[in-house]
């Protein structure tokens, strides 16, 4: 079975309570636990995996109480750093039935130190994930590369969610030239259509897949919202519809589909059958109010999409 180490970001969510079409017209905000690392770790904890997360956190209230929500939930925080410095990060979220607008306050999750056992984390891993988050501030940005260096060394497979946003990165920095430049050692991207024109520019889906692996990517799924996902392992390109019949709230549902390939590549599935299990767990986050809501038995929620060609 596939062992997975997660690097990247926990934060405070405060999303707004009501559906909104700009940020700014948010007026009220309920607090969530979030950040991809610990959505996906959390939604692999309930489908009964064990990854590992490296982050780092404020040695603060909102720290802590990160950290009992992983352990309460099942997951393992022993290599999550506490700052005592820099603040846990929080992101301003709208909440949202398309793509949800956010707004970052960047506090410990970019300061992650390579920790004194990062050699047996990588020994450890089969899967080594990491999103835009930690490559877009130093040091993070540093940490995260020697990681992915050792990990190639290690025939570890290297997956990336290319979840880039402007607003995260330094002052007058433009990092699309530096994520380009990664993506030769990449296994597995998830793009979503917002992540490849951030990233690309204006192009047809098919085009954007092919450029990524113009740039060395393996195998690349894009998620398409509403309209399913394009999956390609570089020979072979196969679309796949939604599988969620109504949309409550997207947040959290990338994480989600992530963890679902996830699962589906510790079974030794292909990239095909990953994606249509991720569609499984992204639609019931689609369908249903929270990402901190605990998923139903994999064996359920799979069985739930039997008659939409999961198998």
């Amino acid at each position: 079975m596939e062992k997975i180490l997660i690097i990247g970001e926990l934060l405070i969510d405060l999303i707004s309570t009501n559906y909104v079409k700009e940020l700014s017209e948010a007026k009220k905000f309920e607090r969530y636990f979030g950040g991809s690392p610990g959505n996906i770790a959390l939604n692999l904890a309930d489908m009964g995996l064990s990854p590992t997360i490296l982050s780092r956190v404020g040695k603060d209230p909102f720290g802590k109480s990160i950290l009992k929500n992983l352990q309460v939930r099942g997951v393992n925080v022993e290599n999550i750093q506490l700052d005592s410095v820099n603040p846990t990060s929080f992101v301003l979220i709208s909440r949202s039935r398309k793509s949800p607008q956010f707004f970052p306050f960047r506090g410990a999750d970019q300061y992650l130190q390579i920790p004194e056992n990062a050699n047996d984390l990588i020994r450890n891993c089969n899967i080594l994930h990491f999103s835009s988050w930690p490559i877009s501030r130093e040091p993070a940005r540093t940490t995260t590369l020697k990681l992915i260096d050792m990990a190639k060394k290690s025939d570890v497979k290297v997956c990336f969610d290319p979840n880039y946003r402007r607003v995260l990165w330094e002052n007058k920095q433009d990092g699309t030239p530096f994520l380009k430049s990664i993506l030769k050692d990449v296994f597995l991207l998830k793009p979503s259509r917002d992540d490849a024109f951030n990233i690309l520019g204006k192009m047809k889906d098919e085009d954007y897949v092919h450029t990524f692996h113009k740039l060395g990517v393996k195998n690349v799924i894009m998620t398409l919202g509403k309209d399913g996902v394009v999956v390609s392992d570089g020979k072979e390109m196969k679309h796949f519809p939604s599988l969620a019949k109504r949309v409550v709230d997207t947040t959290g549902a990338g994480d989600a589909f992530w963890a679902g390939m996830y699962y589906s590549i510790s079974k030794g599935e292909n990239v095909f059958k990953a994606a249509k299990v991720g569609s499984a767990v992204s639609a019931f986050r689609l369908e249903n109010v929270g990402t901190n809501l605990p998923l139903p038995k994999i064996e359920d929620l799979l069985s739930q999409y039997e008659s939409q060609e999961i198998e």
